[in-house]
């Protein structure tokens, strides 16, 4: 899979081929939650604006009673790089200075999982983390090391600030599941 590409010429950051890699990413963890013997069903929240905006897409009713809230990211890095992308922080250009930033996935979302699809490493992979363990590494990460923050101009009207955080640094915080 093709890496997607951001930047000033685009008007919107989730348009295009930006989208295009997520929604087929979005589709390849929907369909491996549905396969799990533990997995009795799996709302799609990814139309329910108010919850997109949360950064929620999936509800994942467990044979156990229990429904666990999932954000699904798709990163054709992850795998390859050996890094873990943190998103932590959103400027918009052209907002009122009210509504000038929000902090990233990755601090605000109310998913208990994040499932990250990594379709570039090989073979491709789905990582399965309870997000309140991935906020304790990167926590404890930028406490322990001078971090880079990434930079990335998202598209015309925003600026998104990432965290990289090696792989090793979440060993027994990820599951990582081959899908083929």
């Amino acid at each position: 899979m093709n890496h997607a590409t951001t930047g000033n010429d685009k008007r919107r950051s989730y348009g295009g081929d930006y989208m295009e890699i997520g929604k087929k990413g979005e589709g390849v963890v929907m369909q491996w939650l549905e396969s799990r013997p533990n997995v009795l069903g799996v709302s799609d929240f990814r139309d329910i604006r108010a919850i997109q905006e949360a950064d929620v897409d999936v509800g994942v009713r467990l044979y156990t009673g229990q429904v666990c809230l999932a954000e699904i990211k798709t990163d054709t890095y992850l795998g390859v790089s050996k890094n873990v992308l943190n998103e932590v922080l959103r400027i918009n250009h052209y907002s009122d200075h009210e509504f000038a930033g929000y902090l990233g996935w990755t601090l605000r979302s109310p998913a208990q999982w994040l499932l990250y699809y990594a379709p570039n490493r090989k073979p491709p992979a789905i990582y399965k983390a309870k997000f309140a363990e991935v906020r304790l590494v990167l926590q404890r990460f930028t406490k322990d090391n001078i971090v880079f923050v990434q930079n990335i101009r998202t598209d015309s009207g925003k600026t998104t600030y990432n965290i990289l955080v090696p792989e090793s640094e979440y060993q027994g915080v990820f599951t990582v599941h081959e899908v083929t």
